[in-house]
């Protein structure tokens, strides 16, 4: 897809996501920034422009995302615009778009928590009784935190785990750093998980070489990291050995090979759209 093409698919996305006042506040600021997107083929600065609060439209649900409260605590350790989130998460819905789950869920595992917008989404659009986030950076969790007293979720449907994702070996070798997926369902009194989330900048490898937790897994949903993690040939190979069907996709959402995929949907209940 050439880059005009798909700016005007993501601004489609962003039309129905928005309300009109923001998305008219977006159009009058792509057009101020402009030189600097081009400039810096980047969105950064046109993303700061847009911190501001909103109510944003996913689906049949609407989440109140306050960006300038969000933005304002991550400006200490200076993260990029919380819009930029909306934009990949919300408008280009990269976890969900090719991943048919229905709602009610009982649990959801959110693995790379980030600010927390992908355990909201759950919370409130997918109807979760219970979105657990694993996030080893403390700092999101003031942010998540805005999240939830903005759409007046209790914090105790969120709990968070401070540690990075890991093995049972890994757990057992550095359990004051690393969480496993087996003790998370065991200290939250949790048979199985709906949908588990994963976006871990190169954790992939470890976690599924011991691929036994797939067993109590409905739909995964993940970011790949091949950059960071090498050859993730296990993933594809983990989910096969426990029933699941799957599918490798580019950035654009077309088929792609382990090797140079962005993003995998899985599921073991015919969930994996086209």
């Amino acid at each position: 897809m050439s880059p005009m093409r798909r700016l005007l698919s993501e601004y489609s996305d962003l039309a129905r996501t928005l309300s009109p006042w923001n998305f008219a506040r977006l159009l009058k600021e792509t057009a101020l920034n402009a030189p600097s997107i081009l400039k810096t083929r980047t969105l950064t600065k046109l993303d700061a422009a847009m911190s501001m609060d909103m109510v944003i439209r996913f689906g049949d649900s609407r989440l109140v995302v306050p960006l300038r409260r969000m933005d304002q605590i991550l400006a200490a350790v200076r993260d990029n615009p919380s819009f930029g989130n909306v934009r990949e998460m919300y408008a280009r819905n990269c976890y969900l778009r090719h991943l048919n789950v229905t709602p009610p869920l009982r649990a959801v595992l959110d693995l790379g928590a980030n600010r927390g917008m992908f355990s909201l989404l759950a919370l409130v659009h997918l109807r979760a009784e219970i979105a657990v986030g694993v996030e080893p950076v403390r700092l999101y969790d003031q942010v998540f935190q805005v999240l939830m007293e903005a759409n007046h979720r209790p914090m105790q449907r969120g709990p968070r785990y401070g540690k990075l994702i890991g093995s049972p070996s890994t757990e057992r070798s550095k359990s004051d750093k690393y969480v496993s997926i087996s003790s998370i369902m065991r200290e939250q009194s949790i048979e199985r998980f709906n949908l588990v989330k994963i976006d871990i900048e190169g954790g992939e490898k470890d976690l599924f070489s011991e691929p036994d937790w797939l067993d109590s897994v409905d739909n995964v949903t993940m970011e790949l990291h091949p950059q960071f993690a090498g050859d993730l040939s296990l993933i594809p190979a983990g989910l096969e050995k426990h029933g699941f069907t799957y599918r490798l996709m580019d950035q654009e959402g077309g088929t792609a090979g382990i090797d140079s995929a962005m993003f995998l949907v899985a599921s073991r209940s015919g969930g994996v759209s086209q």
